[in-house]
């Protein structure tokens, strides 16, 4: 899956008091929060410095060969274990997992800025099982791996403050049509752990595993998704490039997207009418169908096939509305920097310069017109890289959405 090229990067800054980083760029998009004294100097000399996203690019980074040291002994594990279930519909594709067994770094520091969350699907792997509502077998496969050392993560249930009060299982069966009383046999622990499929019609089951041979802090639990079949592993690697991707990154990478309840036929509003849209036409023309007819061979072994396409009008009309979303950014930001800049808005500047960590710091409260300017200036600037992201990033999504074109355009 191809994000890296669909996402923007982190932006750098430079040492000085008054630049801060704004959270946009490490958590929340959009935000006007800041992060007081966000460089970090790794040589001792001010001149030197690295933003919070590179120091959580490096950090990852460096614990790549030890996650694949874990995906290596993990994908062993599976093997193994579908070997021993072969004759009950089992199956591993060491060729498949190899692809990817360790999250990239960039699509690390991608789902961190998305989430907020420090993600826990580092490393991960794949078992094909023929038929995922015999739980009788996946309560068996769950046991062999449990004799290998591998238990079932552990994820707080109910949080109190910073302190948890319990716990449940990192398990998750997105199958459709399934209630508990099918899930009987898995324990009462896991027999409630279910959930709807995507509304894509993507179905799994998913869990995280830890290796209780590995202690430490730094010892990430383990994803295995468990699919069809290789059908159904296809349809996941084609719906997220030509299908999610567009529509995450529309939806929740373009930082005037995150724009709340925007008044009606501003520029934020209609850039949230034409994502619904788009969203939903390529929800029901590619997704949807993707995953049916990989189900259908995978488990219901038919040869039925929906068509996955896109008629030309159907083309032309989200080409047009992607277009939209990219013409109304600029509108957006030059609406959103003139408010910064009116006379109205001194009340707010104000407001968030009293929540800064330099005010915070000072031991004189007074707050003087150099500070709301420069409050003023950095909040400008922040909008003007926002814009630029969001513009980089639309047209980024107007490449890959030629691509989908391409392949699912419907042929004469």
């Amino acid at each position: 899956m191809n994000i890296r090229a669909i996402t923007p990067d982190f932006q750098n800054v430079n040492n000085s008091r008054k630049n801060f980083l704004n959270n946009r760029h490490v958590i929340q998009p959009n935000s006007l929060n800041y992060l007081g004294r966000d460089t970090v100097s790794f040589s001792g000399k001010a001149q030197i410095t690295s933003t919070i996203g590179d120091v959580i690019r490096k950090s990852y980074s460096d614990k790549i060969p030890q996650y694949k040291i874990m995906g290596i002994k993990l994908m062993d594990t599976m093997e193994v274990i579908a070997n021993k279930f072969k004759d009950r519909g089992v199956s591993f594709d060491r060729k498949y997992c190899e692809h990817s067994p360790v999250k990239s770094t960039e699509s690390f520091i991608s789902k961190f800025r998305r989430s907020g969350e420090n993600p826990y699907d580092r490393i991960r792997t794949t078992l094909y099982v023929e038929n995922p509502y015999d739980f009788k077998l996946i309560r068996d496969i769950l046991g062999e791996l449990k004799l290998r050392g591998y238990e079932i993560a552990q994820i707080p249930d109910k949080v109190s403050g910073k302190r948890v009060l319990s716990r449940k299982p990192d398990f998750d069966i997105r199958l459709a049509n399934v209630n508990e009383a099918d899930t009987k046999i898995l324990g009462a622990e896991l027999q409630n752990q279910i959930s709807k499929p995507l509304s894509t019609g993507y179905e799994d089951i998913q869990m995280r595993l830890t290796d209780t041979a590995l202690k430490g802090k730094d010892t990430p639990p383990l994803e295995v998704l468990i699919l069809y079949g290789k059908n159904f592993a296809k349809a996941k690697e084609t719906e997220s490039y030509y299908s999610y991707d567009i529509r995450r990154a529309i939806d929740k990478l373009l930082h005037i997207s995150s724009v709340k309840n925007p008044p009606i036929n501003s520029p934020a509003y209609r850039v949230h009418s034409n994502n619904r849209i788009i969203c939903d036409t390529l929800c029901n023309n590619i997704s949807k169908p993707l995953f049916y007819n990989a189900k259908n061979k995978d488990f219901n072994h038919e040869s039925f096939q929906l068509p996955v396409e896109l008629s030309k009008s159907t083309i032309k009309a989200l080409t047009g509305l992607i277009e939209g979303i990219r013409s109304k950014i600029s509108l957006h930001y030059k609406a959103e920097i003139a408010k910064i800049s009116s006379d109205e808005f001194k009340p707010e500047l104000e407001k968030l310069f009293k929540a800064s960590q330099e005010y915070k710091e000072r031991q004189d409260k007074t707050i003087y017109i150099k500070d709301l300017i420069d409050m003023k200036n950095q909040l400008i600037n922040n909008l003007k890289a926002q814009k630029k992201d969001d513009l980089t990033l639309i047209m980024k999504v107007q490449e890959r959405f030629a691509e989908t074109a391409e392949k699912f355009g419907k042929k004469d």
